[in-house]
């Protein structure tokens, strides 16, 4: 009878600790994967194909965790019949956050965070169906901004501004109906020919 009445309260505790690990704004597609399984990245049989997760030559439902030698969580992720779901989380072994992606039916959907070891920022990238949509960011590892874009569909769309590693500006240009308009910071090719004089 002890263990009727413990179990819940177990299930509770998991249930509480996997929402503040995936953070209190965010709703939950399936909330039936949340009490599934949760199998070690370590985990023998591990395959991918198809863009699914397989284990043992089943795609894989549930929670997929890695651990450091300390037996930190390096990584925690859901996936639904193969495909990578919701927020995935990736740390560096000193805890700080390495990543943080949203998958939707194994697509990269909304926005995806990434940071250096340090703390500081590495990139922001928006998606939408697996291809970039809206504002990119990325940064150095000392903080300066390397690059500051704009996407429409996966391309290039408005605004580009991109920066070598000393803060000076590499190229600032803008997309309109698939043409850049600016300094691209390339060199276009000069044709060898147009330099020769022809003599008669």
């Amino acid at each position: 009878m002890a263990r009727l009445v413990q179990l819940p309260n177990k299930i509770w505790f998991v249930l509480g600790l996997l929402l503040a690990i995936l953070g209190c704004g965010q709703q939950l597609s399936d909330t039936s994967l949340i009490l599934s399984q949760f199998v070690s990245a370590d985990e023998p049989g591990w395959q991918r194909r198809d863009g699914k997760l397989w284990l043992t030559n089943k795609s894989f439902s549930g929670w997929q965790y890695e651990l450091d030698h300390t037996g930190d969580t390096l990584f925690l992720g859901r996936f639904k019949e193969g495909k990578a779901e919701g927020f995935h989380r990736f740390w560096y072994e000193n805890k700080r956050t390495k990543e943080v992606r949203q998958y939707r039916n194994g697509w990269q959907e909304g926005e995806q965070r990434g940071w250096f070891e340090s703390g500081k920022p590495a990139f922001v990238y928006q998606f939408r169906n697996d291809v970039y949509e809206g504002p990119l960011k990325e940064w150095y590892p000392d903080g300066r901004l390397a690059r500051d874009g704009n996407y429409r569909n996966g391309q290039e769309n408005g605004s580009q501004r991109i920066w070598f590693a000393d803060g000076s500006l590499k190229a600032n240009y803008a997309v309109r109906e698939g043409r850049s308009y600016g300094f691209t910071g390339v060199k276009n090719c000069v044709n060898v020919w147009d330099s020769i004089t022809i003599s008669h």
